[in-house]
């Protein structure tokens, strides 16, 4: 079974093994075979299992090809630590990057990500979530499962919100990344949705208390805008990865 430190190199394997074997509660940076240099937390938070998804499962490597040599805007809502933001540079070189992410912790780390691997000219970081209006919310405090909840549910914080469809405006998207545990309904749902120019999507669908349908109902409301759906690599009772990309008559409109 492959995993994350077979991808080290042999130095970072070392360090890697070290800092499992002797937690010390403090974050790690290794690198890459690739080149990427990755600065991860000890559990309980979830920098391993990011890492893993990215760079290991390769959870965004596209079911269909997306051209990685011409100059892109991929729009990742969501980016959490930032390694899906390494992952779309490594495959994409010469993309610029949007990303939103509202956790103070988890922006910290995104951010120290990105001065590692010399990134943030190439990135638009929104320190907020993403919504369909502007102002602010409480934010669950549950590292990789955080989401927008009411403010009595457990420990919460109180971030930015940003309207999504304001901040990204009319130009088109090469490829947009949602996965905002259950914020995707509130986008999808928006009437200036189907007015984005999207050539590829990736998401996360969650079933929550509103949508416990979440998989059947982000499919049906995709295709509905003219998207043709394809299964991601991993799909679960609650939650799964969903492709979509414009339908070829709607593609040449």
């Amino acid at each position: 079974m492959a995993r994350l430190r077979d991808q080290l190199t042999s130095l970072s394997q070392l360090r890697y093994l070290a800092w499992r074997a002797l937690p010390l509660g403090r974050a790690v940076t290794v690198k890459l075979r690739s080149g990427e240099r990755l600065s991860l937390r000890p559990p309980p938070a979830e920098d391993l299992e990011t890492a893993y998804e990215m760079f290991v499962a390769e959870v965004y490597r596209p079911p269909f090809p997306v051209q990685a040599d011409t100059t892109l805007r991929i729009v990742d809502v969501g980016a959490n630590c930032g390694h899906s933001l390494l992952f779309w540079a490594r495959n994409y070189p010469r993309a610029h990057l949007v990303a939103f992410e509202p956790h103070p912790v988890h922006l910290a780390m995104l951010e120290r990500n990105l001065t590692l691997n010399a990134l943030a000219p190439r990135v638009s970081l929104h320190r907020a979530a993403a919504g369909a209006s502007p102002g602010e919310i409480a934010l669950l405090d549950a590292e990789s499962r955080s989401s927008v909840v009411d403010a009595t549910q457990g420990r919460t914080l109180r971030v930015p919100l940003v309207d999504f469809f304001e901040t990204v405006g009319s130009e088109p998207i090469d490829l947009l990344k949602m996965d905002i545990e259950g914020g995707e309904y509130a986008l999808l749902g928006d009437p200036r949705f189907a007015r984005l120019r999207i050539r590829t999507l990736v998401m996360e669908w969650h079933r929550t208390r509103e949508r416990p349908d979440g998989k059947a109902w982000c499919e049906q409301t995709l295709e509905a805008l003219g998207y043709e759906v394809t299964p991601g690599i991993w799909s679960g009772e609650v939650n799964g990865l969903l492709w979509a990309r414009p339908r070829e008559s709607e593609a040449r409109r």
